[in-house]
């Protein structure tokens, strides 16, 4: 989010030296969680060392990796894939990839958490047991028969894995999970991890149980559906070659050709986990029977498709034998991947092949490799690539297998039309990135099958090319590169870059560091990757440019400051927007012939946004980058701090004794210097600071700074006063000492709170939280000259001091206490905060010196804070503030 969010190549460009030592500061991206993609030039490769990969990136001391596997390619690139833990615990969905050539480190891609949130210490106790959690999670699922009931389900978990002791009776394992589509580190918590498998009604998912609160929080679906019911008739594959295996007496519907088997059994009541036998090796079944012959060709096809293709041995590239169960009646119309084996059940129509197209075999075995490789999670959009690699393996595998056969309509062969790769709107999904269409409920978790038609499209302009315009007003026009080519940059990003929770955009740059390592980085395959999912709606075309990166201010005064990003190849103009953040309007410049702005007549101390895109050699834009904050200079000079989000946490309240200021949600910054505090030097004084919370309190951290010696810097000796930490809604005191070298004079109080670790720059700028700052009156210092000469200048200077007591007030009077420099009428006025009068009243005439003043109609205020100003012919000549309570 906004600054935080450099590019991941700046980062590595300005690794240098660092890069000697670990990867910390490059694969550190936004809130805690690495970047996604990580590319690293020649002279930034690093040595690899997988004993001491923890090292290499700098993780924190509690934090681990675990290696899952090491796949090398053909391209010699050996890929570490590993999961993350903390404390020995495994982060779920955690999942980060190291890419090594010659030993040496060329990039990183996935997901795992950079800076962990310091409660979780105080989360890793667990308040009930396993036995618990599993006994919460079936009372959560509520099914009448559950797998480990079913003594023919018992037997096929025995037979797939050989073990003799092997059930699906659910067992409870301790991970860390958040829900969300993504890693969240503030959000992790202790969880059991539950693997329930039903039977009736089907389900099966992995369900998470808070191990302090015994709650089911989150659900991981393991059953992935080929989809919903139709109504036409079934169409098989006609006669086709296949293997069986012959036990002396009989053959079954066993092919130990491939890998570690094709494996073809009963699905049916009664006859579940048996084989389907013949008497031939020319095989005929009856009935429902046929139905086993279509999948077991299916399953065939598929195996031998990844491994010609890309040298896959099996779905887990480890050569397990492939199970299916074919004509269980409990599941009409559909057919699924359990996590461990493929099912395919009947039609509701009655036709005797149930549902055992080809490409349906297909989809259901790549969710198997997806589940393997990447792991995506099965829900919102991670989930809809999920599908949509699945379909698009599907049709691959029948176009490979059956060549004839070219139809893009999902069930094609069973006339079962479900999906339309060609032209998802057809049958009302989405071609376009949110786009007509687009799902965006709970249901469907989350429309995986309804937003897998973004990629489905994408898929098939990748084969075939074609022009148009999508639904967001984009002229597209997508060369064609062919099925053998399309399917190669498919596969290596499911294989290689995609991880959990991977989005639509994180698969868009996935293909192009495929097509980039198959083809080159400049050749027409990447060009043509970029042109399809542009034609979606993700990204720019490879005509077009992209948005400019690396989008920061600098040379920041009150009212100036000079915006810059990064160049983009080819692009000599630039536009630029910018308002203010709490505003709607954005100001245009245009065609800046610069990668930079100097942007002037800014208000001091307010938030600014501001954002480019870059003007295309082919006469487009390519659209406007994300916008990017920056605060101008508040009164006085001093540097910037803010915080970037305050959607969990924020300042609420600050005080000095009873006398505070309640400020509220300010967005990351509040200029508040209107609100002067009085001083003394060489005395003591507690100061009380409350954090706001929009939901659960968290841990924060707390700086305040004062300019002692008022010369427009926070960062001089003794000027930090103190640092405290808060873990809930309660106050938190810094005591601090004002030290009688002080210069006497207004100065500024800041105060910083920000989740994550404890920093002590005045002028940070931090993922979450905020930053006030306030105005003090020092008196007593050694600068005590000023404040004498300032009684021989004229009252209208404005340094009366103006003392209001009580304050704060709850009735509807108050004391207004003056040393009045000459004698006269005085004014006082009460205002709000934005300078509104609400108040009016004219006093006595004052005389020289101490003069005390009644100030009526405070009943007309409301609670808040506000300025009492003194006026004396015309001229304001002291302030200060009021706070009703």
């Amino acid at each position: 989010m906004k600054r935080h969010l450099l590019s991941a190549i700046v980062l590595f460009l300005a690794l240098g030296a660092a890069a000697q030592n670990n990867l910390s500061s490059a694969i550190r991206g936004p809130k805690g969680v690495s970047n996604h993609f990580v590319t690293l030039a020649k002279d930034q490769n690093i040595s690899f060392n997988g004993n001491d990969v923890k090292n290499i990136l700098g993780l924190a001391a509690n934090a681990n990796l675990v290696l899952t596997r090491t796949e090398t390619d053909k391209l010699g690139f050996v890929h570490y894939r590993y999961y993350q833990t903390y404390k020995g615990i495994p982060v779920e969905n955690s999942m980060y990839t190291i890419h090594t050539r010659n030993q040496l480190v060329k990039g990183l891609s996935g997901s795992i958490v950079t800076e962990f949130d310091p409660l979780m210490d105080k989360r890793s106790s667990t308040r009930i047991n396993n036995a618990a959690a599993i006994q919460n999670t079936i009372k959560k699922v509520g099914a009448q028969t559950y797998a480990w009931q079913d003594e023919s389900m018992q037997d096929r978990i025995k037979m797939q894995t050989g073990n003799k002791n092997a059930s699906y009776a659910p067992v409870a394992n301790l991970v860390w999970f958040n829900p969300g589509e993504t890693l969240q580190p503030r959000e992790l918590r202790l969880c059991y991890k539950v693997d329930v498998y039903a039977i009736k009604p089907l389900s099966r998912a992995d369900y998470f149980v808070d191990a302090i609160t015994g709650e089911v929080i989150g659900k991981q679906d393991k059953i992935y559906f080929s989809d919903a019911t139709g109504t036409a008739a079934t169409y098989w594959s006609s006669t086709q070659t296949i293997h069986s295996d012959f036990t002396g007496t009989a053959y079954r519907l066993r092919d130990y050709s491939r890998g570690g088997g094709v494996i073809t059994l009963h699905g049916d009541a009664g006859k579940r986990g048996t084989d389907y036998t013949s008497a031939s090796a020319n095989w005929s079944l009856a009935g429902a029977d046929i139905a086993a012959l279509d999948a077991h060709f299916g399953v065939e096809q598929t195996y031998s498709y990844y491994m010609t293709n890309f040298g896959r041995n099996s779905y887990d590239g480890l050569g397990t034998a492939l199970y299916s169960y074919v004509n269980d009646p409990t599941y009409i119309d559909n057919a699924f991947w359990d996590g461990s084996s493929m099912n395919y059940n009947k039609r509701s129509t009655g036709e005797a092949g149930g549902v055992t197209g080809i490409d349906v075999t297909g989809h259901e075995l790549t969710h198997g490799v997806t589940q393997s490789s990447c792991n995506l999670v099965y829900s919102y959009e991670s989930g809809a690539i999920n599908e949509s690699l699945s379909d698009i393996m599907g049709k691959s595998v029948q176009f490979w297998a059956k060549p004839t056969d070219i139809n893009w309509q999902l069930s094609n062969d069973m006339n079962w039309i479900i999906r339309d790769m060609s032209n998802p709107n057809l049958i009302s999904q989405p071609d376009t990135y949110k786009g007509t269409f687009w799902y965006s409920g709970f249901g469907d978790n989350g429309g995986v099958h309804y937003n897998s038609g973004v990629g489905n499209f994408m898929f098939y302009l990748l084969v075939n090319g074609g022009t148009g315009t999508n639904d967001i007003g984009n002229s597209y026009n997508v060369g064609a590169l062919g099925l053998a080519v399309a399917d190669q940059i498919i596969y290596r990003s499911q294989t290689v870059y995609l991880v959990a929770n991977s989005q639509y955009a994180d698969w868009r740059t996935a293909c192009i560091n495929a097509a980039s390592d198959l083809y080159g980085p400049t050749s027409n395959e990447v060009a043509q990757v970029k042109n399809a999912f542009y034609a979606v709606g993700i990204g720019s075309s490879a005509t077009g440019c992209d948005a400019p990166g690396t989008l920061v201010a600098t040379g920041i005064t009150q009212h100036t400051a000079t915006l810059n990003w990064n160049a983009v190849a080819g692009v000599s103009t630039y536009n630029l927007q910018y308002k203010l953040t709490t505003g709607s309007v954005w100001t245009t410049v245009s065609t800046i012939a610069t990668t930079s702005y100097n942007l002037t007549g800014l208000g001091a101390g307010l938030s600014y946004d501001f954002k480019v895109e870059s003007n295309c050699p082919s006469g487009t834009g390519s659209g406007y980058s994300s916008a990017v904050s920056f605060s101008t200079l508040s009164v006085g000079g001093y540097c910037t701090s803010a915080g970037l989000s305050t959607a969990y946490e924020y300042i609420d309240r600050i005080a000095v004794g009873p006398v505070g200021y309640t400020s509220g949600n300010n967005n990351g910054y509040a200029n508040l210097t209107n609100i002067v505090g009085q001083l003394k030097a060489g005395r003591t004084y507690k100061l009380s600071l409350t954090p706001g919370f929009v939901a659960g309190a968290y841990s924060e951290n707390w700086a305040v700074y004062i300019d002692f010696n008022r010369n427009g810097s926070l960062a001089d000796a003794g000027e930090l006063v103190g640092t405290v930490t808060t873990a809930s809604t309660a106050p938190a005191t810094v005591t601090f000492t004002v030290p009688l070298t002080a210069k006497n004079g207004r100065g500024l109080l800041r105060v910083q709170m920000f989740y994550g670790i404890l920093n002590t720059d005045p002028c940070a700028t931090f993922d979450y939280g905020e930053t006030e700052d306030y105005s003090v009156n020092i008196t007593g210092g050694t600068a005590f000259a000023e404040i004498a000469a300032a009684a021989t200048t004229p009252a209208n200077t404005g340094n009366t001091v103006v003392n209001i007591m009580p304050n704060p007030v709850k009735g509807t009077a108050v004391t207004v206490n003056m040393d009045v420099q000459q004698k006269g009428a005085i004014t006082l006025k009460v205002t709000d905060l934005s300078g509104r009068l609400l108040l009016s009243q004219k006093m006595s005439n004052a005389v020289q010196g101490k003069n005390t003043f009644t100030l009526n109609g405070l009943e007309k205020l409301t609670r808040g804070v506000f300025m009492v100003i003194a006026e004396q012919n015309n001229t304001i000549i002291g302030r200060t503030q009021l706070i009703k309570d």
